[in-house]
C-alpha cells in the first residue's frame, strides 16, 4: 500500500466524523447528535441549535468602558441531550413580613464570562385581617382597545398569593392565560402584550370567550372568597344576545361581573349592559378613572406593607450587572444592578426572572452574588436592609457547566422568552433569525415533565404542567 493510499485510509474515519449530520429535536423533547461520543455541550444561537465540543473554550471578550453594549461569549449552553438533570435549591433573603427566594440558573459558571438567570420569589406573608381570602378571577379582553394592556396591567397587580386567574380574547373565544397562580403576574402581563403586539381581524365571538370564563371559574367554593370575572371592552361590537344570556348566567351563578372601557369614548350604557351582575355602570374618557374603576373590580390581595422595595445585585471578586428582568424595573450602578419592585402588599407573591453579568475569571475559583434588599416599612417609615450570598464556582468544562444546569429557572425563564420577555436571554437580538425559541421553550417544558417523572417532585410537575399549559395557548 502507497503512502498516499494509507494517509487517505488513516482520514476516511476523520471525514466521516467531520461530516455528521446535524443536531435534531427528538419527540421525547431530547436533542440527538447523531456523532457517537462527543463531549460537550448544546449551543442555543442565532442560527439555531448547534454543538460545542468540550475542547473547544471559547475566548473571552474584553469590554474597555460600561457604555460598550454587552456581548455573551458563547451561546445559551444547554446539556448535549437537552434534558435536565438538575433544579435549583433556593437562598432565602428575609426580614419580618417579607421575603425572596433566589433561584439561580447555574452553580458553575464559565471562566470565559457569560450571565445568569436568576428566579426571584417574592412572598409577603398576611398576618390575620391584613390580606383577603384567595379568589378566582377572569379577564376577558373584547376588542383591541388602546389601554388593554395597561388596564390589564393593573388588575393582575392587585393579586395575592392564594388568587388564580386566567385570560381570554373575545376573539374566536381564544385562551390567552391558562388557570395560573397568582405569582406569575408577569407571564400573564406578557401574554396579554403579544396579544395587543400581535392584533387579530378574526370575528368576535364574546359569548364563546364568556363560557370559557365560566368553565375556568367554575363552581363557587366555601375556601374563596368570591369569583370575579372582568370585561375589559372597546365598545366597538355591542353584545349580542348569546352574550348577554352568558353574562346573566354568570351572575346567577354568584360571579362578581364586572365591564371597564378600554378606550376613550365608549359608550356608557354598553358597559352598564356588560355589567348586569352587578358590575361598573358607568363611563371615562380618561384614563385614572378607568385605573379606579379596575381596582374596584379586582380588589388589591391587602395592604401596603412595604414601599421603595428593591434588590441590588453585585459580583465577587468582579463587577456584576442586571441585563433585564421580566418585570419590575432595572437600575444600573457601576458595580453593581437594582430589580426595582416599587410597594409590596400584604399576601402579594410574584415570580420574576432576571439576566445579571458573570466577569470572565479563573477557573476553580469562586464567583459570589452579593445581594442586599431594601424595603422601606410602610407603616413605620423606616427601612430595613437584608442580606444574603448566593455561590457559585468558576468552571472552564462546557459540558459539566451544561449538565449542572437548573432546569426549573431555564424553563420558566424560556417561557417568558416566547412572550418576549426575556428573550436576548437565550439568542440576543438574533433572535428572529432562529425563527424564535418556541421549539427550544417546547423543549425545555417536556423536559421538566420528563425530569418530574423521574424525581417524583409534585413542585416540578406542576411548574412543567404549567408551562406545557402555557405553551399550548401560543399554538404551534
Amino acid at each position: 500500500m502507497g503512502p498516499f493510499r494509507r494517509l487517505a485510509c488513516a482520514l476516511a474515519p476523520l471525514a466521516l466524523m467531520c461530516a455528521c449530520e446535524m443536531p435534531y429535536l427528538g419527540r421525547d423533547g431530547t436533542v440527538v447528535f447523531p456523532e457517537q461520543g462527543a463531549r460537550g455541550a448544546t449551543i442555543v444561537t442565532e442560527n439555531g441549535i448547534v454543538f460545542r465540543d468540550r475542547d473547544d473554550v471559547p475566548s473571552r471578550i474584553v469590554r474597555h468602558s460600561t457604555s460598550e453594549p454587552w456581548r455573551a461569549p458563547v451561546g445559551f449552553i444547554l446539556p448535549r441531550s437537552g434534558r435536565f438533570t438538575e433544579t435549583s435549591r433556593p437562598t432565602v433573603v428575609a426580614t419580618n413580613g417579607l421575603a425572596f427566594a433566589l433561584r439561580p440558573s447555574d452553580t458553575r459558571v464559565p471562566s470565559w464570562g457569560g450571565e445568569v438567570l436568576v428566579r426571584v420569589d417574592i412572598i409577603a406573608p398576611a398576618a390575620q385581617g391584613t390580606a383577603r381570602l384567595g379568589e378566582r378571577i377572569v379577564v376577558v379582553l373584547d376588542g383591541a382597545g388602546r389601554d388593554t394592556l395597561v388596564l390589564g396591567d393593573i388588575a393582575l397587580s392587585q393579586l395575592g398569593a392564594y388568587d388564580h386567574f386566567g385570560v381570554v380574547d373575545a376573539t374566536e373565544a381564544k385562551l390567552v392565560v391558562p388557570m395560573l397562580p397568582g405569582n406569575h403576574k408577569s407571564l400573564a402581563s406578557a401574554a396579554i402584550e403579544k396579544r395587543e403586539r400581535e392584533g387579530s381581524h378574526a370575528s368576535r365571538d364574546l359569548a364563546g370567550a364568556l363560557k370559557s370564563a365560566q368553565l375556568m371559574l367554575g363552581a363557587a367554593s366555601p375556601s374563596e372568597e368570591a369569583r370575579r370575572l372582568l370585561i375589559l371592552t372597546d365598545g366597538r361590537v355591542a353584545p349580542d344576545a348569546a352574550a348577554m344570556h352568558e353574562i346573566e348566567a354568570l351572575g346567577v351563578s354568584g360571579v362578581i361581573v364586572s365591564a371597564v372601557p378600554s378606550d376613550v369614548g365608549v359608550d356608557p350604557m354598553l358597559v352598564a349592559s356588560l355589567a348586569t351582575a352587578g358590575g361598573v355602570a358607568r363611563s371615562a374618557d380618561t384614563l385614572p378613572p378607568r385605573v379606579a374603576m379596575v381596582r374596584d373590580a379586582v380588589p388589591a390581595a391587602g395592604i401596603v406593607m412595604f414601599n421603595d422595595t428593591r434588590v441590588a445585585f453585585a459580583g465577587n471578586p468582579a463587577p456584576s450587572h442586571v441585563l433585564e428582568s421580566s418585570g419590575g424595573g432595572v437600575i444600573w450602578h457601576p458595580n453593581s444592578g437594582d430589580l426595582w419592585l416599587g410597594d409590596v402588599r400584604a399576601g402579594e407573591a410574584r415570580t420574576e426572572v432576571i439576566r445579571i453579568t458573570v466577569p470572565p475569571y479563573i477557573a476553580g475559583h469562586k464567583f459570589t452574588f452579593e445581594v442586599t434588599a431594601h424595603a422601606t416599612d410602610a407603616t413605620g417609615g423606616q427601612e430595613r436592609t437584608f442580606y444574603a450570598e448566593v455561590p457559585c464556582t468558576y468552571d472552564d468544562d462546557i459540558e459539566r457547566i451544561a449538565n449542572s444546569r437548573n432546569g426549573d429557572v431555564i424553563a420558566y425563564a424560556s417561557a417568558l422568552a416566547t412572550l418576549k420577555r426575556l428573550d436576548a436571554a437565550f439568542v440576543g437580538d438574533d433572535v428572529k433569525r432562529a425563527g424564535g425559541i418556541r421549539v427550544v421553550a417546547r423543549m425545555h417544558a417536556q423536559s421538566m415533565t420528563l425530569l418530574a417523572r423521574d424525581t417524583g417532585d409534585h413542585a416540578i410537575a406542576e411548574q412543567a404542567e404549567i408551562l406545557n399549559s402555557l405553551l399550548a395557548t401560543l399554538g404551534p
